[in-house]
């Protein structure tokens, strides 16, 4: 959920404790998470550092909670850098994403709103915020929302992919599949757009492609059910195994 949009809340994070200079806020500025917690918890509890110093670490703090899944604290801290800097963009992103972890998605949606409000070019609000509406199946929005991420991040692999399976599930294939096939271009990695692929491609009633990229699958993972269940469906048996 997090590998796009953790990277921008850490990296603001980082550089608002550069140039401190006390040995606790220096290493406030690690990327180790864990790490990051406890120096960053001594700035804040200290409390005597500048508020530009505080804030810095709020926000490092924030970004690490996010990283181990502790939303409710992370959205503590990313109030109180709020109320030390109420117009920052990337703070209202950080308690957007608290909340969407915390299953409140209407506040999530009002924080996403303003980070995108604040900048017109936050690409990872855009997505987070085109997430939530999909999970809700609102698919004309979070297509839109998708969009302007895309339009804001050119090489950002993961929303088109999230189009592509909004346009799936909107029954639109034709539209999916340059996404996904966008996807795949920027990061030929992610085994996750190559299933979304051969969905597209069986729906398409592109059978023997869809057939190849659902043993293709299963040749990365012999354990994908989803590969499985889609050659039973298109009436496809694995290939023989070969002994060697």
């Amino acid at each position: 959920m997090y590998r796009t949009s953790f990277v921008s809340l850490c990296f603001l994070a980082l550089a608002g404790c550069a140039g401190t200079e006390t040995a606790a806020t220096s290493n406030c500025d690690t990327d180790n998470h864990a790490e990051a917690i406890v120096a960053c918890s001594k700035v804040i509890d200290a409390g005597r550092g500048t508020p530009a110093v505080r804030l810095a670490a709020y926000r490092r703090r924030g970004a690490a909670y996010i990283e181990q899944r502790a939303f409710k604290k992370a959205l503590g801290d990313y109030t109180q850098a709020i109320r030390l800097q109420p117009n920052s963009a990337e703070d209202h992103f950080g308690r957007g994403l608290a909340y969407s972890g915390l299953a409140q998605n209407a506040p999530a949606m009002t924080e996403l709103s303003k980070a995108i409000q604040l900048n017109k070019n936050h690409a990872d609000a855009y997505f987070e915020r085109g997430r939530i509406h999909a999970l809700a199946d609102r698919f004309a929005p979070a297509v839109r929302d998708f969009g302007q991420a895309i339009r804001a991040r050119a090489d950002f692999a993961e929303a088109y992919s999230q189009r592509a399976w909004t346009y799936y599930k909107m029954r639109q294939p034709a539209r999916s599949l340059p996404d996904v096939d966008k996807a795949i271009a920027i990061d030929p990695n992610d085994i996750d757009y190559y299933r979304t692929r051969a969905h597209v491609l069986e729906a398409l009633g592109r059978r023997q492609a869809a057939i190849a990229e659902y043993r293709q699958l299963l040749r990365a993972d012999p354990t994908d059910q989803n590969a499985e269940a889609g050659l039973v469906r298109l009436k496809a048996t694995r290939p023989p195994v070969r002994l060697r």
